[in-house]
């Protein structure tokens, strides 16, 4: 039975002209100036091992909010999952970040295996206008 030896979110992956997975731009966190906010495009990225070239692999795609929400794209055609020799990529679009606090990807295998990978969503410090701070003094 397959299982998921190690997972992360980045910007991009893809398989080059020799078939090896490159990986673009790993998320360790996502720093945001305003929330509620929708991004772009990010990937889920795992590698699974003990696969046998019979197993049908059945995968689910979470994204667990900090409250414990699930969250989703905005419509279904932001979502693709593809399982490319022994790593399984996920494309999330259009993916709504509504609270700061750990994001939770998350990717379950048929069988009750889930590997999940923590984003911390922190808003950016904004500086204040010289006009406030001189009326805080």
């Amino acid at each position: 039975m397959a299982r998921i030896d190690w997972a992360l979110v980045c910007d991009l992956a893809f398989f080059d002209r020799q078939d090896r997975l490159c990986i673009v731009g790993i998320v360790q966190k996502l720093s945001t100036a305003d929330l509620p906010i929708a991004i772009g495009q990010v990937m889920l990225v795992a590698h699974l091992t003990d696969i046998q070239p019979v197993d049908e692999v059945e995968i689910s795609v979470a994204v667990v909010t900090p409250s414990g929400l699930f969250t989703t794209p905005r419509s279904s055609d932001c979502v693709a999952v593809e399982v490319a020799h022994e790593y399984v990529l996920v494309v999330l679009r259009e993916l709504p970040l509504h609270e700061e606090g750990i994001y939770k990807f998350q990717l379950a295998l048929q069988g009750g295996f889930v590997a999940s990978v923590d984003v911390p969503v922190r808003m950016l410090d904004r500086p204040v206008p010289a006009t406030a701070r001189q009326r805080w003094q």
